[in-house]
C-alpha cells in the first residue's frame, strides 16, 4: 500500500519533509564551529531580553527545541536543574556536546521539533529561539511545544523579522493557542514572544 497520492505527499515522505532535509543539509554542511562564529552574538541578545522576563529555577527542567549548537544550554546550564536540547543536524549537536561535554546537568538529543519524543506537559519553560523560520509547519511546531511544556511553563518562541511583521507573529503564536505575554522589539533580528498555554 502507497501513502502517496490522495494525501498530497511526495514520494511517500510526510509534508515538509524535503524541507527539512534541505535544512538539515544547510547546517550540517555549515558545521558547529561556523555556526557559532556566525551567530553567537545574535542569539546571546536573544537569550538575555528572554531571561530578563523568564525566572529560572535550580529546579527547572528546560527544553530547547532547535538548540543548534547548545548556546542557550551554555548559557542556563548551572541556574537550572536539568537542560534537554533537540536539534535536527548532527554536526551541530556534535559540536555542542564536545563543548559542553563538561556539563552534567545537560542532554542533547537528535530529535524532529514536530515530533518531540517526550510526554506531555513535563517542562518548566520552553524555548524555541530562531526555529521558526527553518520549519515548513510552524503551528505544528509551537504544538509540539505546547504539548510538552507544564500548564504554567512559560514558552519562548522568537520569530525572524525578515519572514514576520510584529502583528503577523503574534497571530500565529495566538492561531496555536498561545497567550501571548510579550513581544519584544528592541534592536534584535527576531521579535522575541513570552507565552504561555491559555487557560480553558
Amino acid at each position: 500500500m502507497s501513502i502517496e497520492g490522495d494525501q498530497g505527499l511526495r514520494g511517500g515522505m510526510l509534508p515538509g519533509e524535503v524541507e527539512k532535509r534541505e535544512v538539515r543539509r544547510a547546517y550540517n554542511e555549515m558545521g558547529g564551529r561556523l555556526y557559532d562564529l556566525r551567530y553567537r552574538e545574535e542569539q546571546r541578545r536573544k537569550f538575555d531580553a528572554a531571561l530578563s522576563r523568564v525566572s529560572l529555577s535550580e529546579e527547572d527542567l528546560v527544553l530547547d527545541v532547535g538548540c543548534g549548537t547548545g548556546l542557550l544550554p551554555e548559557e542556563i546550564g548551572r541556574s537550572v536543574g536539568f537542560a534537554v536540547g533537540v536539534d535536527l543536524s548532527q554536526a551541530l549537536l556534535s559540536w555542542a556536546r564536545s563543548k559542553l561535554r563538561e556539563v552534567q546537568n545537560l542532554d542533547l538529543l537528535l530529535s524532529d521539533a514536530d515530533y518531540l519524543p517526550f510526554r506531555e506537559e513535563v517542562f518548566d519553560a520552553v524555548f524555541a529561539i530562531t526555529l521558526l523560520q527553518n520549519l515548513p509547519e510552524p503551528r505544528k511546531t509551537l504544538s509540539e511545544a505546547m504539548r510538552v511544556a507544564k500548564p504554567e511553563a512559560p514558552i519562548v518562541v522568537s520569530g525572524l523579522k525578515k519572514k514576520y511583521g510584529k502583528k503577523e507573529f503574534e497571530d500565529l503564536l495566538s492561531s496555536t493557542g498561545l497567550r501571548v505575554r510579550e513581544i519584544m522589539n528592541g534592536e534584535l533580528k527576531d521579535f522575541v514572544a513570552i507565552c504561555g498555554k491559555k487557560v480553558s
